[in-house]
């Protein structure tokens, strides 16, 4: 596996191969460290090759987890410390693992084998000089990851990566990026959990770059936040528009902040026009990228360079063009292919395509199939995004469905919807997105209570969001609660959702 055979060869120099809060992990760290877990989870569990999860943010040991899990030919799962208990215990008994390695240093109320950081300690310092085969290595159609994003039953959905799909994936954008094998720095912003911190982990420690990591306590402080991306030396910055439009409220987020910065990627949601225009007015020189694809796809799986010319169109941005040796198509419900201009599903079929999710064969089924196109084998996916084509150019037009992305997180607005239900006194919910310069702005909640509370409104919508964090993550918690006592229904007696939204804009 070509992110483990690199990592031993840099371990060979002195690198860093991260680092975050001041702490710094070397390469030659990150060998030894993962080698001795590696050779723990191998000598514990024998043959078992049951999926680890890691518990954690952004700290150097989730790295070395995640590193020692391939080397022990497991998949590893990362969940983040904003998880709420009942998400986690969700995840947990899904997967079902001989081990949970807890990164913090926090405990974690869940019935499980918890290998914590003194317990890591231990297992560096008895496996210290240990080395693990490669032929323990996770190999071909192995998962080396499973990544769980908002289902829309309430029960997060698994999806499943395997070396073969981030072989595809990392081949192709490591020659797209022009990603040099020097040790400068490269932004290591998202969460573990999030499927945008698998292209600076995999690109970035594949050609021994430095992932600068950003923790949540760094990033909860924009002063401290800046403080850490002056002393970075950033070259690449990888993250979702929202993030960088958050930077750019900040007069001081230009060149004199990071002087050498060469390249900006997004991906994750829409690049607004506006956006990229005021980045070059800070950033004149810098190359920028807007990129698409579903965590079912390996991260990306489309790419383009924004041009002058495209800004100049006053329109929206293309997403890109397909990741070569992939073939994306566009169809309508019939499954046929549209032709150019003509909107309709975005269909990809692609090595970076997954296997499917975890212990799920219905919903893999209702979305993955194996197609045959001019005598080639492709694995394939229907996104339930609605493009069209202009010009061999993608374009991305909305949802088929109500999944949405918010701040770079996707989002089934039924997993809110059947997670409000659970919180006490609440009859019916109904979640909307709320549209700004052609991206989601926030999340509406509009509720029907089980009974009158004799509260106030804000004192009621307080009530419903702090028992609303037992069961979903903070992003996916409405930044508006509406109460009513009934809703809007339309000729087909459902509830009208239109007429919501334009009642409450």
């Amino acid at each position: 596996m070509r992110i483990l055979e690199n990592i031993k060869i840099y371990s060979n120099e002195e690198r860093v191969a991260a680092i975050v809060d001041g702490d710094e992990l070397t390469y030659r760290d990150l060998e030894k460290k993962s080698n001795a877990l590696a050779y723990y989870l191998l000598n514990e569990f024998k043959d078992d090759r049951t999926p680890i999860v890691i518990y954690g943010n952004k700290e150097n040991e989730m790295l070395v987890s995640m590193i020692a899990a391939l080397k022990a030919g497991r998949a590893y799962v990362p969940v983040d410390i904003t998880f709420p208990k009942d998400r986690i215990e969700s995840i947990v008994n899904e997967v079902n693992p001989k081990v949970i390695v807890n990164c913090t240093d926090n405990s974690i109320d869940i019935d499980s084998n918890i290998m914590n950081r003194e317990v890591l300690n231990k297992v560096y310092e008895l496996y210290v000089d240990k080395e693990v085969d490669s032929k323990y290595w996770v190999k071909d159609d192995e998962n080396c990851y499973i990544l769980f994003t908002s289902g829309s039953t309430g029960k997060p959905k698994g999806v499943q990566i395997s070396k073969n799909n981030l072989d595809s994936f990392t081949e192709w954008f490591t020659d797209y990026l022009e990603v040099g094998n020097e040790n400068t720095a490269i932004l290591n912003q998202p969460s573990y959990s999030f499927d945008l911190s698998v292209m600076p982990v995999y690109l970035g420690l594949i050609n021994g770059k430095k992932l600068f990591s950003l923790s949540k306590k760094t990033l909860e402080n924009m002063k401290e936040t800046f403080n850490e991306l002056m002393k970075s030396d950033m070259r690449l910055w990888i993250s979702t528009p929202a993030f960088a439009s958050m930077c750019m409220q900040d007069n001081s987020f230009n060149t004199e902040l990071m002087p050498n910065i060469e390249t900006m990627y997004f991906i994750g949601e829409i690049l607004p026009t506006k956006l990229v225009v005021d980045i070059r007015e800070r950033f004149p020189n810098v190359r920028i990228i807007n990129s698409y694809g579903p965590t079912e796809a390996t991260v990306a799986i489309t790419g383009v360079d924004i041009t002058e010319e495209m800004l100049n169109l006053n329109k929206e941005l293309p997403i890109g063009y397909p990741m070569e040796g992939s073939i994306i198509k566009i169809l309508d419900d019939n499954n046929n292919e549209l032709k150019e201009g003509e909107k309709g599903e975005i269909t990809i079929y692609s090595k970076s395509v997954s296997k499917g999710y975890y212990n799920n064969d219905e919903m893999t089924k209702k979305v993955f199939f194996d197609s045959i196109i001019d005598g080639k084998e492709y694995r394939a996916y229907k996104t339930g995004d609605l493009g069209y084509y202009k010009e061999g150019l993608l374009y991305f037009c909305g949802r088929k469905d109500f999944q949405i992305k918010l701040n770079g997180f996707r989002i089934e607005l039924e997993d809110i919807e059947n997670n409000l239900r659970k919180v006490s006194n609440i009859k019916n919910t109904i979640v909307l997105p709320f549209y700004r310069d052609g991206k989601v702005s926030y999340l509406v909640a509009f509720v029907i209570l089980e009974e009158e509370t004799g509260l106030s409104n804000l004192k009621t919508t307080l009530k419903i969001k702090e028992e609303l964090k037992k069961y979903i993550p903070t992003y996916m918690i409405p930044k508006n609660i509406k109460i009513l006592k009934e809703f809007p229904r339309n000729n087909n007696d459902k509830i009208d959702r239109k007429k919501l939204m334009e009642e409450f804009k």
